[in-house]
Order: structure tokens, then C-alpha cells, then sequence
């Protein structure tokens, strides 16, 4: 007994952690990722499902890692009061905001119109999580309804290989953001240099064992998924 009590554990030693990407040392994404972040004149605002946070694998984190600190913002929730998130609120009533969710009433980003002189750059509203979140958390804010609702068009399947995604034109956040901004921007380059995060993101996954996901298919409509046992489980 007493060589059990006089018996010493070796202390636990934390792996090394990269300051800036906050991944281990032996998986870091920062040489994928800018070495300065890109200059633009859009701001990002990422209204987050909180389940969406606790996924191991994610790109909200790409976006802000890509962008300026004050270029990105991310609210985290499913209800956003306007008395909660009063700069919600505000953002949600100019007229140079636009929340990106597809649908019969959005246009095509493409042809959104350039802002007057003096503005320096829209307010992009993305949200983040599964379809089917997503899907609850439009519907459930009426301030989302006030911007112009836009959509992508001619995206291509997505690249986010290690995860599933439910139709071949469904995109995670990232690239959702990235061919926004690449349109409003009119730079190209803002595409190239976050889908390089993304593809860093799957190709570390993908050599630690990650496997590469099929595309779910639903037979509803072909923008978001609308099963009710999907939906409820998302909730």
C-alpha cells in the first residue's frame, strides 16, 4: 500500500499547439493559409449554429483566418433578437446589406449592383451550420428577411471533400464566401486564396486518415435539404 501511495505519475504533456491557426504543430494549416490576410472592402458577418461550433471539422475559422479582424464577424445562436443583437439589427436595415441563403426570391450575386461612390463595400450575411440548420435559422429571423437575398449560381461541386454535402451545388462556408467575395470584389484572387486554406484543411484530413464523402442526394428541392427526419435532427 504505501509503495502505491509513494507511486509518482508522470506529468501529461500537452502537444504543441500553433499559435495562430490553433491547430497541433504537426498538422498546422498556416502554410496554406496568407501570409498577410487579403484586403477587401466587403465585410463578412457569419451567424453561426451553435452545434456548427462544437464540429471538429469546420471553415468558419478559414474565413476569419483569411480575412482582416475587422473584416469578419461571427455571431454564434438560432434566434437573433433585435433587442439580443442590437448591431444585427442595424446591419440588417441598410440598404448595403445582403444575406447570402438560395431560394425562389434571391437573385443571382452576379447581379447585384454596384454601390454608389462613398461606400466603401457591402455587408455579406452568411450562415453557417448544415442545410437543415441553416434552413431553421433563416426561417426563424425575421431580420434576415429585410436585406437583399442573394444566391451563387454555376459553382460546381464543392470541395470540401470530408464532409458530406447534400446536392452537387451545395458549398460549405468557405467557398461560399470565397466565390461571394471573388464577385464583389471583381478579384479572382480572393477565391484562389481561401479554397488554398480549404484544400490545405482536406489534404491534412485526408493524410491522418480522414475518407473523402459521397454527396448525399434528397428528393425534394435541389438547394436545400428538406427531409423532416434531417430537419429535426439538426435542430
Amino acid at each position: 500500500m504505501d509503495d502505491f501511495m509513494n507511486f509518482q505519475l508522470e506529468p501529461v504533456t500537452r502537444r504543441s499547439e500553433c499559435s495562430r491557426c490553433r491547430r497541433p504543430s504537426t498538422v498546422c494549416l498556416c502554410p496554406f493559409l496568407p501570409v498577410e490576410p487579403i484586403n477587401i472592402k466587403s465585410t463578412v458577418y457569419i451567424l453561426q449554429h451553435p452545434r456548427e461550433e462544437k464540429r471538429p471539422v469546420r471553415t468558419d475559422y478559414l474565413v476569419k483566418s483569411c480575412l482582416p479582424v475587422d473584416k469578419c464577424s461571427v455571431f454564434k445562436g438560432r434566434r437573433f433578437s433585435a433587442k439580443k443583437y442590437p448591431e444585427l439589427d442595424v446591419l440588417c436595415s441598410s440598404p448595403h446589406t445582403i444575406v447570402l441563403y438560395p431560394g425562389n426570391d434571391a437573385v443571382n450575386i452576379s447581379d447585384v449592383p454596384k454601390l454608389p461612390e462613398g461606400v466603401d463595400g457591402y455587408n455579406l450575411v452568411v450562415v453557417d451550420g448544415t442545410w437543415a440548420q441553416a434552413r431553421a435559422i433563416f426561417m426563424s429571423n425575421e431580420l434576415l428577411k429585410r436585406p437583399l437575398q442573394v444566391q451563387l449560381s454555376d459553382t460546381g461541386p464543392s470541395e470540401f471533400v470530408i464532409r458530406s454535402q447534400p446536392t452537387s451545388q451545395c458549398l460549405s462556408t468557405v467557398e461560399s464566401v470565397a466565390v461571394a467575395l471573388s464577385v464583389l470584389e471583381s478579384r479572382l484572387d480572393v477565391k484562389e486564396v481561401m479554397m488554398n486554406a480549404l484544400r490545405g484543411l482536406c489534404k491534412l484530413q485526408l493524410d491522418c486518415g480522414a475518407v473523402i464523402h459521397d454527396i448525399r442526394k434528397y428528393k425534394n428541392e435541389p438547394n436545400t435539404p428538406t427531409g423532416r427526419e434531417e430537419e429535426e435532427s439538426e435542430r
